[in-house]
């Protein structure tokens, strides 16, 4: 196991997906934020089926900064509870655990 977690998250626009990426790597929250092509996302709400094109983001950060990711995530997003998902990496690259080590603030300022 290391200390990379990959978190994935949906946006309802491409616009509110760069946002929220720019929030993230501002704050040194996030290494990396890649965000994926639409997808056609269907899911129950409320107990209503729904259905709406969302842009998926994957986040790389440290694992010490996860719920400092989702309170950020929570904060920025326009959904009322966005799925944020948290994926700890088991194998990384050295270089790739060192530059995401690097780039992100250990703590809170």
């Amino acid at each position: 196991m290391t200390a990379i977690v990959e978190i994935h998250v949906t946006c309802p626009t491409l616009e509110d997906a760069r946002q929220l990426s720019h929030v993230l790597l501002d704050a040194r929250l996030a290494a990396c934020v890649n965000i994926g092509k639409e997808v056609d996302s269907r899911y129950l709400w409320q107990g209503e089926k729904q259905r709406h094109d969302e842009w998926p983001l994957t986040i790389k950060t440290l694992s010490a900064r996860f719920e400092d990711c989702c309170e950020a995530i929570r904060r920025n997003h326009p959904y009322e509870t966005p799925a944020i998902l948290g994926f700890a990496v088991d194998h990384v690259d050295a270089a790739t655990a060192d530059w995401i080590a690097e780039t992100v603030r250990p703590t809170k300022d």
